[in-house]
């Protein structure tokens, strides 16, 4: 028997016309190679991470277009997906094989890649976006889930401060990047 992974009510952030459109017709894989995952569908666990994008990207919208919209997440659910078709950075298998991968395509440059970029960043991030991305091509994963930092950001840094004196884990965030928009089932609206 097949080893499957189910994942119910995902958030994803938006406005409320691309919502309903997504709603109608789906979603589409957008992004590129810099985007956490690379292309594909970003979802999260949690309801508060999807408004914090969904207003996010409405402000972007009135400074772009000077047009007010609403923010609305959407919820949707990826059932019975073969763990094969996963590519999970939090479980140690699947870390050590994107290591073996990642040395063996950077060869010896890697680790002064690593060393020259460890106080960058951006540069980080977008490295580790792109070897994901080209990871999971080249794996043929339908889904990546990843436990990221949130990126440094002085609304945070009070809160980070006190949950490190506590040893509790805080600026955390799952992340779930579909590759494959057949795996999303049960699209509806989660609110605006």
């Amino acid at each position: 028997m097949e080893y499957t992974e189910s994942y119910y009510s995902l958030s994803h952030g938006t406005d409320q016309h691309s919502a309903e459109n997504i709603v109608k017709e789906g979603f589409s894989i957008k992004g590129d190679a810099t985007s956490w995952c690379g292309k594909g569908v970003y979802f999260y666990d949690i309801k508060g991470k999807a408004w914090w994008a969904a207003k996010r990207k409405c402000s972007e919208i009135k400074k772009t277009k000077n047009k007010k919209i609403n923010p609305t997440i959407i919820l949707a659910d990826i059932e019975k997906i073969s763990k094969n078709d996963i590519f999970d950075l939090r479980v140690k298998d699947n870390l050590d094989e994107f290591e073996k991968f990642t040395v063996k395509v950077l060869d010896d440059s890697y680790r002064i890649l690593i060393d020259n970029i460890e106080d960058d960043t951006e540069r980080c991030i977008q490295l580790r976006a792109m070897l994901i991305s080209f990871f999971a091509d080249e794996k043929n994963s339908k889904l990546v889930i990843g436990n990221f930092r949130q990126r440094p950001q002085p609304l945070y840094e009070h809160a980070i401060q006190f949950a490190d004196s506590l040893d509790i884990v805080f600026g955390i965030e799952t992340i779930y990047c579909v590759k494959d928009t057949n795996i999303i089932s049960n699209i509806r609206l989660g609110g605006n």
